[in-house]
């Protein structure tokens, strides 16, 4: 199995975190490629971050409300080798 780290990706220059408004999945559910994980605020602005893999998500990092900074890790995704 490979592991996957899903990381708060910079989507303006200015920004440098953002906080976790909602999950759309659990830990040990499936996911598909593209599929919504977790939608964050940032410079009230909302975003929607994707599954670049599909696989199993084993972690979760974060709940709701919670601020993250750029480049951290918001999940991990597990893959088959």
């Amino acid at each position: 199995m490979a592991r996957h780290e899903v990381r708060l990706p910079q989507l303006s220059m200015g920004m440098s975190d953002a906080e976790i408004v909602d999950w759309y999945v659990e830990e040990g559910e499936e996911v598909a490629e593209n599929a919504d994980l977790v939608e964050i605020e940032a410079e009230k602005a909302r975003q929607m971050i994707t599954a670049p893999h599909a696989g199993v998500v084993r972690e979760l990092k974060g709940d709701s409300g919670d601020v993250v900074g750029v480049r951290d890790v918001l999940c991990v995704i597990e893959t088959p080798t």
